[in-house]
């Protein structure tokens, strides 16, 4: 009876240090993708030319992107990287925008059609 007692007492404490081992992997600051295998899948997904993308956070799980697409202004996209390495891409709308690195890429384009509706207006 007290060897059983024992080996089930000794069986949980496994469990429970495998699972605060997990516990601890799932939570940890840690770098969960790069920034050129976001952008890489960001491509794909989006279907641009380029994309540029912002780490959000410390453990890069949360990016903002802008993508280009030809003869389109740029695209604003979030991506949520899960710890397993998962990416969901989601419409960003007008975040990129309050970045600082990206609202520069945003502010071309709106310069680039008011020259070109300046141009259209003035040969017609």
């Amino acid at each position: 009876m007290k060897v059983r007692v024992g080996a089930l007492i000794g069986l949980v404490a496994v469990v429970v240090i495998v699972i605060l081992i997990g516990g601890y992997w799932y939570v940890k600051d840690r770098t969960r993708i790069s920034q050129a295998s976001l952008q890489s899948k960001v491509l794909a997904t989006e279907g641009g030319s380029k994309a540029t993308c912002v780490k959000k956070d410390s453990n890069a799980a949360h990016w903002l992107c802008a993508v280009s697409v030809a003869s389109q202004p740029e695209k604003c996209v979030k991506a949520h990287v899960r710890p397993w390495g998962s990416v969901t891409i989601v419409n960003g709308f007008h975040k990129c925008q309050g970045d600082p690195a990206l609202a520069p890429l945003f502010r071309d384009t709106a310069k680039k059609k008011k020259k070109k509706k300046a141009k259209q207006q003035s040969s017609a």
